[in-house]
């Protein structure tokens, strides 16, 4: 199955509560910015907590599967003339 990778923009307060809700299992701040590796019951997730009042969740998503599309079937043909 494919995955994709789903990016929100969220407050802080949104960010505080993905990180209450998940297993931080890896944290790095880099200046003023913090970076998250989140385990939660949505699987696995990054938490960036940016510069000011605003964050980004990035989670990987199953990609839809591709609408079914149905061959038509050929007539037969029809048995060879002896």
């Amino acid at each position: 199955m494919k995955r994709r990778l789903a990016l929100r923009r969220v407050t802080r307060e949104d960010l505080a509560q993905h990180l209450r809700e998940a297993e931080v299992t890896a944290a790095e701040a880099i200046g003023e910015t913090s970076v998250y590796h989140c385990l939660g019951k949505a699987g696995e997730s990054v938490a960036v907590a940016l510069p000011g009042e605003s964050g980004l969740i990035v989670e990987i998503q199953a990609a839809s599967p591709p609408p079914e599309r149905r061959r038509r079937k050929r007539a037969a043909a029809p048995p060879p003339a002896e």
